[in-house]
């Protein structure tokens, strides 16, 4: 039988245990969510007035990456960067314990 009774202090100090080292990561994971959230209601997300011009090649990828790169270059930047930390954060949670 447990004999030991917590206070409100105890229950208080052990809970800022568990997220004193984790408050970082929580910041920036937030941080990340409002920036995604304010992006995608901030996007007017324009529809296709016309259909594309050669109908044999629909693709247009020479439009995509112009796009790509003279328009889109900052939000293309970040993803890249988004993507590249979540390629390091997968090889570091499938290197396991035998890495460390």
């Amino acid at each position: 039988m447990l004999n030991k009774q917590f206070t409100i202090m105890q229950i208080i100090t052990s809970v800022y245990r568990f997220f004193r080292p984790r408050i970082l990561g929580m910041v920036i994971a937030l941080l990340f969510l409002a920036i995604v959230l304010v992006s995608v209601i901030g996007t007017s997300w324009p529809a296709i007035d016309q259909l594309p011009q050669n109908l044999d090649d629909q693709s247009n990828i020479k439009g995509i990456g112009l796009l790509i790169f003279t328009e889109f270059v900052v939000p293309f930047e970040i993803l890249s960067i988004v993507l590249l930390s979540a390629m390091v954060g997968a090889i570091y949670i499938a290197k396991g314990e035998a890495g460390r």
